[in-house]
């Protein structure tokens, strides 16, 4: 049975089973907040945490704040700024999420979970930009897949856009969503455009006892499972990128080089994708990764999203994709990968050709025309235009 098909079949039988629920009364000034649910990623993160901190500092007395998250135990910082926290998928946990006012999700309780309908859910989703296709654009798409697109689609009040390009092709034709639209960009890039980044950098670097002079190559991939070895060689990249003459905007030459890899949430070990060699750092139990886009000096990714987040920053990135004629006929894109503004490798060897030909104004020039041609609503104002609206919501003065 697919997971949609169980998706569909849970939403109907959580409508009956909420009943006693749904009497109660909804409380005006309650908002709960919930990041991605399955895989060992922080629920605290993303979209929902950016807005909730920014919710947090701005109506500090005003809002009752929640968050349903997998281990409460994990997050005892947020009791002690006095947020309720519920454990998903338990009975506890449907009082709350059916008598708060405002619902913040990033994809999560949307596609199955039956919200009333004088709650507003707002969805500001996980990825930015119009990159790999979702679930149900894909070839493999079943019944039960756009059933629960439909679904969710009537389940969300709000959906915030980060490009164009996304909110026709993906928000409008994928999610079928005729909803209101919010143009605003992503809370989690706001401080990516403000240029507020040095605190984020300086907490990764002494997190990993990384010293401030260190740079760091930051090999964060997608979600998938390609036939043939996928396998990054991290020693043989560290080598030459030390070893680097002067190259302008990755190296003055004879910087100490820091290998940080984070897998994608659902990726499992003995998928065919692997990062060989002694010097790797496995970041994928650090908590924010907006956090760890900030202080790579180098990203390297393939088909992830996180190229949109990265894109703001103007820092070298370069795609690493020995699998991408397989990737294609199995995913696919909203915008084609050949059309993205980034170098592309399919062996070690190309990896290292394209940093040493990399030349940061040609692919600053780029980035900027590609954030373009999608019709980037980033704007470093969507935490606030969303606080605009919430208030709205809850009748509160803002």
């Amino acid at each position: 049975m697919s997971s949609s098909l169980v998706k569909v079949l849970v939403s109907e039988a959580v409508k009956v089973a909420t009943i006693p629920f749904r009497l109660i009364p909804i409380k005006k000034n309650r908002i709960l907040f919930t990041g991605l649910t399955g895989g060992n990623s922080y629920d605290y993160s993303c979209n929902p945490k950016y807005l909730y901190e920014y919710l947090k500092e701005r109506f500090p007395n005003q809002y009752e704040y929640v968050w349903a998250v997998a281990d409460p135990q994990k997050y005892d910082f947020l009791e002690e700024e006095g947020v309720k926290l519920v454990k998903h998928f338990t009975v506890s946990s449907f009082p709350m999420l059916l008598t708060s006012k405002i619902i913040v999700t990033n994809g999560s309780y949307a596609p199955w979970f039956p919200f009333r309908k004088n709650q507003y859910v707002i969805n500001t989703w996980h990825g930015g930009g119009a990159y790999k296709k979702v679930e149900n654009e894909r070839p493999d798409a079943s019944w039960a897949t756009k059933k629960r697109a439909e679904f969710c689609a009537k389940n969300i009040d709000l959906f915030v856009a980060s490009c164009k390009v996304q909110e026709d092709n993906m928000i409008r034709t994928t999610f079928l969503y005729k909803g209101d639209v919010l143009r605003a960009g992503t809370p989690r890039n706001d401080k990516f455009i403000q240029g507020d980044t040095a605190n984020m950098v300086r907490k990764v670097k002494q997190y990993y006892q990384i010293p401030e002079d260190g740079k760091i190559v930051l090999f964060a991939p997608t979600y998938r499972k390609p036939s043939k070895p996928v396998v990054l060689d991290s020693d043989y990249l560290l080598d030459a990128l030390e070893k680097l003459n002067p190259v302008e905007g990755i190296t003055d030459g004879g910087e100490k080089w820091y290998f940080l890899s984070r897998y994608h949430r659902y990726q499992e070990e003995g998928a065919n994708l692997s990062v060989q060699g002694k010097s790797v750092i496995n970041v994928a139990d650090y908590p924010d990764m907006q956090e760890l886009l900030c202080a790579a000096d180098i990203m390297i990714t393939d088909y992830s999203s996180c190229v949109w987040d990265y894109s703001f920053m103007k820092k070298p990135c370069f795609l690493y994709v020995p699998d991408k004629e397989e990737y294609i006929e199995n995913t696919g894109f909203y915008v084609s990968v050949n059309d993205w503004p980034f170098d592309q490798a399919t062996t070690m060897e190309e990896l290292v050709d394209s940093i040493k030909a990399y030349r940061a104004k040609v692919a600053k020039e780029k980035m900027q025309q590609h954030l373009d041609q999608l019709g980037s609503y980033e704007n470093g104002k969507c935490c606030q235009e969303l606080g605009k609206l919430i208030a709205k919501q809850c009748n509160i003065k803002y």
